[in-house]
């Protein structure tokens, strides 16, 4: 294994980092204005859209990190009806490729926040840090001793020596199954983004101060931050795949639930907050899709059932 720039053991994957999906009490849910959408009736502008765009962790997933197989189904179908879908993830590429490739859909992804975008076939684009920024980061998660991850154009690497049994599952479901690899095995030229993972009270004092260093760091959970490229989120990624399929943002129907979807859902026609959004995403959405079981594939067959 990798030698290690933190050094001992930081936190339990299984003392709650397990879960992925945005952690977010009922009481700054409610003091949002956001209406749920009934889904029995759906308003006549959430049927006014041609294509679908949709967040994975917390949108598409459980709080285990997986994809049901009634959600990968109901992606089927949507593809099935000629419904363009494009699938943008802070994972790594196969996170997103693999799901698509589940479901037997034709969807684009973006991947690592958007630093690297697919078009079902190949990557059409990708976007790597400056060493010397990849190298600050690290000294920045050394000192605030949070787990850092480092992702490539297909690759996550991670330093072995500090992920408990709990933390290699959660990177393999996240990554539909492909392990991630050491950080000695790296090339420091070609990372996409730097992701960290820590408890939630130290991720929100150390957030306050990586801002200042780098503005473009953005939650994508309660307990991890993502940092992408300057000048680099979802929305970048996603813009590529709609021009180059000539589709129009303001007919979109999008579902994201963190901090790292707000770049997007403010870009297209009709954005939907996940059950659990942060109050943030919440703020910037039309509705938000009502707290169940599999809610995106609710969404996906009341959807189709009405056209």
């Amino acid at each position: 294994m990798g030698s290690s720039p933190i050094g001992g053991t930081l936190f339990s994957w299984d003392n709650g980092l397990g879960s992925t999906g945005s952690v977010v009490s009922i009481e700054m849910m409610t003091a949002n204005n956001t209406p749920t959408l009934d889904l029995t009736a759906l308003p006549a502008e959430v049927m006014d859209i041609d294509h679908a765009v949709f967040d994975i962790d917390g949108t598409l997933t459980g709080a285990d990190s997986a994809t049901s197989d009634e959600t990968v189904a109901a992606l089927r179908r949507l593809d099935d009806a000629g419904i363009p879908v494009t699938l943008a993830t802070g994972r790594i590429l196969n996170g997103g490729a693999n799901l698509a490739r589940r479901a037997g859909i034709h969807a684009w992804v973006i991947a690592a926040g958007g630093g690297v975008v697919w078009d079902g076939e190949n990557i059409v684009d990708a976007h790597h840090m400056p060493r010397a920024e990849v190298e600050a980061l690290t000294e920045f998660g050394r000192d605030w001793q949070l787990m850092p991850f480092y992702f490539g154009e297909v690759d996550v690497f991670a330093h072995g020596d500090l992920l408990d049994e709990g933390g290699v599952r959660i990177l393999q479901t996240a990554s539909e199954g492909q392990d991630f690899k050491e950080v000695a095995e790296m090339d420091w030229d070609k990372v996409t983004k730097v992701s960290y993972a820590g408890p939630a009270e130290r991720v929100d004092k150390a957030m306050v101060e990586l801002v200042k260093k780098f503005p473009q760091a953005v939650r994508s959970h309660d307990k991890f931050i993502d940092v992408p490229l300057q000048g680099i989120t979802k929305w970048q990624g996603i813009a590529t795949a709609l021009w180059q399929r000539e589709l129009a943002p303001r007919t979109a129907l999008g579902v994201g639930d963190s901090e790292n979807d707000i770049s997007w859902l403010t870009q297209i026609g009709m954005p939907i907050a996940a059950p659990l959004a942060t109050p943030d995403v919440l703020a910037v959405c039309r509705y938000r899709l009502p707290e169940m079981t599999d809610s995106v594939a609710a969404l996906i067959d009341a959807i189709l059932a009405a056209k």
